[in-house]
């Protein structure tokens, strides 16, 4: 996936605008979204997709304005557990790699346990 850099994906905390560059949590949103997207076309009707894991390596810092492109590529399929290499590069290079995981389930399974949760997060009875 290419991207430009907006305000919206800066590092901020609250009300606070720590720095105008692309945010960690930003690009592990935009990570997790390349990977899905990298899987998506394997998965059958009845199946989707959760994140597992994250691991990434945020290397180099991303002005608001710059175009980021995010590959992801599959390197492991292990049963319903799935790994997609992640880089990320910038005007300079590399600035970010890694590795999102993800867990293949039931959709209909999904949605059952996903209904049964309260309000408050916990299962219902």
């Amino acid at each position: 996936m290419r991207l430009r850099v907006t305000d919206g994906m800066i590092a901020r905390f609250f009300d606070c605008t720590m720095h105008r560059v692309y945010a960690t949590f930003a690009l592990v949103e935009h990570a997790e979204y390349a990977a899905r997207m990298a899987i998506r076309a394997f998965l059958e009707p009845h199946e989707d997709a959760l994140g597992t894991a994250v691991r990434i390596e945020h290397l180099a810092p991303t002005p608001v304005g710059w175009i980021v492109e995010i590959t992801a590529t599959v390197t492991v399929v292990e049963g319903r557990r799935i790994v997609c290499a992640i880089v990320a590069t910038g005007r300079n290079g590399e600035i970010a790699r890694g590795e999102i995981e993800q867990r293949v389930v039931d959709r209909e399974r999904l949605d059952a346990m996903l209904a049964s949760l309260d309000d408050d997060g916990s299962a219902g009875a």
